[in-house]
């Protein structure tokens, strides 16, 4: 077998080309002359969608039927990081058998406002926690042989202007907020690749933006893999290669490869950059070449433990002892998502399910008497006055109501932002009228993000599942009859309303995001409101029993800093706990966030029971990001650990003294930065004070009236070419949805609307560019740029574009070996 030296030398430039771009939408290309195999790579973070011949990167063709899991936002409320390992672990059984070499997955990117339309995805708001999360996903994953992509590298945090937005965020942020996540599972597991996002930071795109991909990502973190572009995520190809993107997907854009042969051959790009990214790629083929499909995997074990993370995740947010539900009687049901449990996301980790437990059919393998009445519609968003009229007659018969609802595939998505966090109005609205009634109400949750709760106080009990995976039925039955106690906690922060969220007014209105909050994201900036605009807090929970924490310990060993206490379970139920240790800076000459999750603990403890929970965290992660300095800088002075239930409820602290460090002046000063040192009127701050955090001045859009590759399709409309283009982009979606319209009720009617609905609203966001970029060559790029020519008024230009033909070596893939 040759060496990736040898191979590397006995290529062709051609064939150099051909290998840094996938190819049929998940492989990359073969190169059958020298015997380099083709590698195949798909979703998920959540589950393995692995397509047949019709493959697409947004949900909307089958797939095999594997594990659909809980979903990252769902995961993350355990706390419980084994069970993330086994879930990587058994996806990546799946892999196997499948013939998957990688993974795309982990999803780490921050939830920094809670109308992102991929929140669900994600893991937390906390950048500490979701690197926990993601890394020991990664190490279930690549412990089985198979390669991951953590993604999406890096401040990609919208979905409407995912494709050209720019995220203006200040290096601090930046380094302590967005990148962190990445910056642990690099160092701690040394991913196969990280797949670099389609945005812009700080005026680059990810894809070609040097500072992230090679300065930060392998010169200062180490990272030896491959960097890989999210799919239509690449610009420009050269100054990709360059910055260190090795390898395009989907690929098969003959633009890009005759791009590289020429730029090779004119000296634009240096035959020893494009080895760089050739070596990169060879060794991830040779790194995830161990793949033995066919053998299997077992359906039965992986749903159950699917419906074990469920369970361990949901969290009781709210109970005036209504649960868990006691006796033998008949309950009334309320609400679609009981028969038609949402479970996942929609978009790109779409799943098809091997098994599926619904709550209807958990209730009926346990042989629970109970009356259903839908009430609502989750097909649709606005009340319809019989299925109400229905429930509330149902209603006035019983005492307890178990109202079934949350948010739906057309209220949260991949490819849009949520218009708003509010429940769809035909829930709502029964909801309200249900309350009247002054019955017991138990509230059961779907979605995958914060919502308004107008209603909380009317419900008795809210159990929060979150989006449960294949086994959320059997989940949701075990937790409302007391077969276990709920110990999730939330990993976001639940705000009252969408108002509280600062500067949630600019958010997602132009391509240029200005991330104006600079560190202060969920709970650091909600802390500095003394809870005001909180609903429940970030690491909240309440369980069927109760916790006494007592006798915190402290101990420096090193740079090591450890802290215990006693943790007795006084209820009467057996439970988890989720011990969260919180680091606060006293005397800081910098503005920080008033206190900053360092080490958390699960322990599960039957009545009664008592135990010692331990926990630490290294002296160098006290450290904030010094700008002047470039590094990371460990302050002198007191520092408080925080034993806590949530962020707002702390139980236990003790004071500890840091010192001997170098002593850096602070980079700011107060009186330049009033509102980031005084974060209560962090919202009246202006962009001149953005502009000093920054160190420049603010980018101004451009409003030339010119449109480009770059340009939402919803911004063509301005031209008669551009209308035509844009109806019949979104008319495919528009006709998919009538067309459901025609489809008596059923999955078939529910699928066609769904897609159809998920194209009309994801479609205006996209861009000509990445349109083509993602096709596989169905959308060449030349007739994309000729399109663009014409919509501008140059139709010879444009004509000239589209009917350019060019000349290139066919792929190697088909070639004879030597």
């Amino acid at each position: 077998m040759k060496t990736i030296n040898e191979l590397i030398e006995m290529m062709t430039i051609e064939e150099k080309a051909a290998l840094l771009a996938g190819t049929e939408f998940w492989k990359t290309n073969k190169i059958p002359r020298l015997s380099i195999p083709a590698m195949y790579m798909t979703d998920g973070p959540c589950g393995l969608r692995k397509q047949g011949e019709k493959a697409d990167h947004l949900g909307l063709n089958s797939s095999e039927e594997t594990t659909s899991f809980p979903t990252g936002a769902t995961a993350a409320s355990s706390w419980n990081v084994a069970n993330v390992r086994k879930m990587g672990q058994a996806i990546a059984q799946e892999c196997h058998h499948f013939g998957v070499n990688m993974l795309l997955g982990p999803a780490v990117n921050i939830k920094r406002n809670p109308r992102c339309g991929r929140n669900f995805e994600y893991f937390s708001e906390d950048p500490y926690l979701s690197g926990e999360f993601g890394a020991a996903f990664v190490e279930g994953v690549q412990g089985e042989g198979i390669g991951v992509s953590v993604k999406h590298f890096a401040v990609n945090n919208n979905e409407n202007y995912r494709f050209m937005g720019d995220s203006i965020v200040d290096e601090r942020a930046l380094r302590e907020i967005y990148l962190k996540a990445f910056e642990t599972i690099v160092k701690r597991t040394q991913p196969t690749t990280v797949m670099c996002a389609y945005n812009k930071v700080n005026g680059t795109y990810c894809a070609e933006n040097k500072k992230l991909l090679t300065d930060i990502l392998r010169t200062e973190w180490g990272f030896t893999g491959a960097v890989v572009s999210d799919w239509g995520a690449v610009s420009d190809r050269i100054a990709g290669v360059v910055a260190g993107m090795d390898l395009e997907m989907p690929g098969d854009c003959r633009y890009f490869r005759k791009s590289i042969i020429e730029a090779v051959g004119n000296g634009e790009l240096s035959e020893q950059d494009l080895n760089a990214a050739v070596r990169n790629i060879l060794q991830l083929i040779q790194r995830t070449s161990g793949v033995k499909q066919g053998i299997g995997f077992d359906k039965d074990a992986h749903h159950q433990l699917s419906g074990e993370i469920a369970a361990d995740s949901a969290v009781l947010m709210k109970n005036n002892g209504s649960l868990p539900l006691k006796g033998k009687q008949e309950y009334l049901i309320i609400g679609d998502l009981f028969e038609n449990m949402r479970y996942q996301g929609a978009g790109s980790s779409l799943i098809n399910p091997a098994k599926l437990t619904t709550p209807k059919a958990a209730f009926a393998e346990r042989k629970i008497a109970y009356q259903f009445v839908r009430g609502y519609r989750e097909s649709e968003i606005e009340p319809e006055e019989a299925f109400e009229k229905e429930a509330l007659a149902y209603a006035e018969q019983y005492d307890t109501i178990l109202f079934f609802g949350g948010q739906t595939d057309y209220t949260e998505s991949e490819g849009y932002d949520r218009e708003n966090i509010r429940l769809p109005a035909n829930q709502l609205s029964l909801l309200e009228k249900l309350a009247k009634l002054k019955k017991t109400i138990i509230f059961v949750m779907f979605g995958g993000s914060p919502v308004e709760l107008p209603f909380e106080r009317d419900v008795a009990a809210i159990l929060n599942m979150y989006l449960p995976g294949q086994a959320g039925g059997l989940a949701v039955t075990q937790l409302l009859f007391g077969d276990r106690s709920p110990s999730g906690k939330l990993a976001e922060t639940w705000m009252e309303t969408y108002a509280d969220v600062p500067f949630g007014d600019d958010y997602v209105t132009q391509k240029n995001e200005l991330y104006k909050e600079s560190i202060y994201v969920g709970y650091r900036y909600f802390d500095k409101q003394f809870g005001k605009g909180v609903k429940y807090p970030f690491g909240y929970g309440l369980s069927y029993t109760e916790f006494e924490y007592a006798n915190i310990a402290v101990t420096t060993h090193g740079n090591k800093v450890t802290a215990s206490c006693l943790v007795t379970n006084i209820g009467e139920y057996e439970g988890a706990e989720v011990v969260q240790l919180y680091v606060a800076h006293r005397d800081s000459e910098v503005f920080k966030a008033e206190k900053e999750l360092r080490a958390f603990a699960k322990v599960n403890l039957k009545p009664g029971e008592q135990a010692r929970v331990s926990m630490d965290f290294d002296r160098a992660d006290l450290a904030y990001y010094h700008v002047s300095e470039k590094k990371w800088v460990v302050e002198n002075g007191h520092y408080d650990i925080l034993i806590a239930a949530s962020s707002q409820d702390i139980r236990l602290s003790e004071t500890f003294v840091v010192e001997g460090e170098e002593d850096i002046p602070c980079p700011y000063k107060p009186e330049t930065l009033p509102s980031y040192y005084n974060p209560e009127r962090l919202t009246e701050l202006d962009n001149a004070e953005f502009e000093t955090l920054l160190g420049n001045a603010l980018p101004q859009e451009e409003n030339t009236g010119i449109l480009t590759m770059d340009s939402r399709l919803d911004e063509l409309r301005r031209s008669f070419i551009g209308r035509i283009f844009y109806h019949a982009v979104v008319g495919v979606g528009k006709k998919q949805f009538k067309r459901s319209q025609q489809l008596p009720e059923g999955a078939e009617r529910d699928m066609e609307r769904k897609n159809g609905m998920f194209l009309m609203k994801m479609m205006p966001n996209n861009s000509i560019r990445s349109m083509s970029v993602s096709s596989s060559g169905r959308f060449d790029y030349h007739v994309a740029k000729g399109l663009i020519e014409m919509i501008n008024g140059r139709l010879f230009r444009g004509f000239q574009s589209i009917f350019k033909k060019d000349r290139l070596p066919p792929l190697p893939k088909d070639t004879k070996r030597l």
